[in-house]
C-alpha cells in the first residue's frame, strides 16, 4: 500500500479506550518488549507461521525495532490479557495509508493461554481501533493455509476471502461496511 504517509511523520495515535476490553488490552510495543517478542517469534510452534521462519537474532530485532520506530505507517502492540494484565502476544496494524483509509492487520501471536479467545478478543479489538481511531476502511489479512487456528479466527472476526482461492497466503479483507460479530471462536 502506499499513499499520504510519509517518512517523516509520527506513528499514527489510536485513543487508549479503543485499545482495551474485558477480555485483552492492547499496549504499544516497547524497547523492553524486544527479547520477549523475539522469543516468542522464534517459538517452533509460532515461527512456521511466517513468511520468513528462521531463527531471530538479537541483533536483528534490534534492527527491526529501529526501523519500526522510524515507520508512520506501522503500529504494534503487546496483547495482554485484561484479567491479570499478564503479556500474552502481539498483534499490528501495519502499512497504514490514512489517504486511501487501507490498513494491514495481523502478525497476531498468542503464546500464552492460546485457546481461551485471547487471538479472536486480540484481531477484534485491532480491527476496531483501525476502523474508530483511525478512520480505515478496509483491513487486509494475509493467512497461510494450513493456519486453521488464524484463519478461524479471521472469519469470526468477519474477514472474508478477497483473492485467489489457491493464493498463498491466503488473502482476506474486513471493510467498515461488513459486520463485525461478536461471537467468540
Amino acid at each position: 500500500m502506499s499513499g499520504g504517509t510519509g517518512a517523516s511523520m509520527a506513528k499514527p495515535v489510536i485513543p487508549s479506550e479503543l485499545l482495551v476490553d474485558d477480555a485483552v488490552h492492547l499496549t504499544p510495543i516497547g524497547a523492553d518488549d524486544l527479547e520477549m517478542m523475539r522469543a516468542w517469534r522464534n517459538r517452533d510452534d509460532i515461527r512456521i507461521w511466517f513468511n520468513d521462519g528462521r531463527l531471530i537474532e538479537v541483533a536483528q530485532q534490534q534492527a527491526w525495532y529501529r526501523a519500526y520506530i522510524e515507520n508512520p505507517t506501522d503500529v504494534m502492540f503487546i496483547v495482554r490479557r485484561a484479567a491479570d494484565d499478564l503479556p500474552v502476544g502481539t498483534i499490528a496494524i501495519y502499512q497504514i495509508d490514512l489517504d486511501a483509509k487501507r490498513a494491514a492487520v495481523g502478525r497476531l501471536i498468542i503464546a500464552e493461554g492460546r485457546g481461551g479467545g485471547l487471538g479472536y478478543a486480540a484481531l477484534f479489538r485491532a480491527c476496531l481501533a483501525a476502523f474508530e481511531g483511525l478512520g480505515i476502511e478496509t483491513l487486509e489479512s494475509e493467512v497461510k493455509s494450513g493456519n486453521d487456528a488464524a484463519l478461524r479466527i479471521n472469519r469470526a472476526v468477519g474477514f472474508r476471502p478477497s483473492g485467489d482461492a489457491s493464493d498463498e497466503p491466503i488473502r482476506m479483507q474486513l471493510r467498515l461496511e461488513f459486520v463485525l460479530p461478536r461471537n467468540r471462536v
